[in-house]
């Protein structure tokens, strides 16, 4: 697509959007043909006595705000190719400035570039060279900004907000509660972060590992553990990170019960365990010695079990899952490490 048609076509879009921001106004903050404005704040009216007033929205929702000259804009974005894609970001940020003809809707042009992936260079140009212009440009981009972290503050990753913090330190603008809804989004990402953070398993995961490193010299156990305990402060689980992550709870299970095994094994002079042993030899060694009861190997069993389904589970998440297949697995190996003897 040559440079001069693909300038044309985006100046169609913008220009309709001058348009609509100018047949709209500023009545109640109104922003063109985006289906939300400056008032749009959340938890607007009455709140009861004691209550703090909201700054972002009861949930995140990347589908709340839209504009159906900014779906037009993405569209086309998405259909160039991968030079087309780069002077399609470079023109639109090029737009942000006093002297653009497109200066009055700088709030649309942020909105569209945040869209693909260019907040922080859209964010900083728009500082530089349309902060101070008269038609409130600037103003309305950062209002725009302050919404889209009021309703997709999950959303938006936290090295972004520390980048968008870095950028605006220091300006004069009115900016819309801006650092105080970064900081509230930030302590959002921080309670997903320790969701699954249950202090009474840590503290059981960690005398598993103090006594492991007493009476084993084994190191793959702690090494899985690390593993496990990382890919839940990774965020949500996609199928293929669960079952990566539960593959890695069945195989905790298999070498705890493995080294256990060979230790009894060895105690006794019984060569009839040995490495390459199959999985549920170990589990059945571990009864047959009467190291575990009849209970503690069907739950092994169980959850050995669990550990291999790589299906997703329609009444919970996959991170419910495989939280409750780690937790109830620390807890049981625990037990285990406590019984074995040297």
């Amino acid at each position: 697509m040559e440079t001069y048609s693909l300038h044309k076509k985006i100046n169609i879009v913008l220009d309709e959007e001058t348009r609509s921001y100018s047949a709209r106004g500023r009545r109640m903050g109104a922003l063109g043909s985006m289906n939300i404005g400056l008032q749009s704040m959340p938890n607007n009216g009455w709140i009861h006595e004691g209550q703090i007033p909201g700054i972002l929205f009861d949930e995140s929702n990347k589908e709340i705000i839209s504009s159906p000259n900014a779906t037009i804009l993405l569209k086309l974005y998405s259909s160039l190719d991968t030079e087309s894609k780069s002077d399609f970001k470079i023109y639109l940020i090029s737009n942000l400035r006093k002297d653009s003809p497109y200066v009055s809707i700088g709030y649309f042009i942020f909105f569209v570039l945040y869209r693909i992936g260019e907040t922080i260079d859209a964010l900083k140009n728009a500082r530089r060279a349309l902060s101070g212009d008269s038609q409130h440009g600037y103003s309305n981009l950062l209002g725009i900004l302050s919404m889209i972290i009021s309703r997709e503050y999950l959303d938006i990753d936290p090295t972004i907000y520390e980048e968008i913090k870095t950028v605006l330190i220091g300006d004069t603008e009115h900016n819309f509660q801006l650092f105080e809804k970064i900081n509230l989004a930030l302590l959002k990402h921080l309670e997903i972060e320790l969701g699954d953070v249950n202090p009474e398993i840590n503290t059981d995961r960690d005398k598993v590992l103090e006594l492991w490193g007493k009476k084993f010299s084994n190191i793959e156990v702690p090494t899985l553990i690390k593993e496990i305990d990382d890919y839940f402060r990774e965020g949500d689980f996609s199928p293929t990170k669960f079952a990566t992550c539960i593959g890695r709870i069945r195989v905790l299970l298999v070498e705890v019960s493995k080294r256990i095994a060979l230790g009894i094994a060895k105690s006794n002079s019984d060569n009839s365990v040995t490495e390459s042993s199959e999985e549920a030899f170990f589990f059945q060694y571990l009864k047959n010695k009467k190291f575990i009861s009849d209970n503690e190997w069907n739950i092994l069993r169980s959850l050995y079990g669990m550990a291999s389904e790589n299906g997703a589970h329609s009444l919970i998440s996959n991170r419910e899952y495989a939280r409750l297949i780690r937790n109830i697995s620390y807890e049981i190996i625990l037990l285990f490490v406590s019984k074995y003897e040297i």
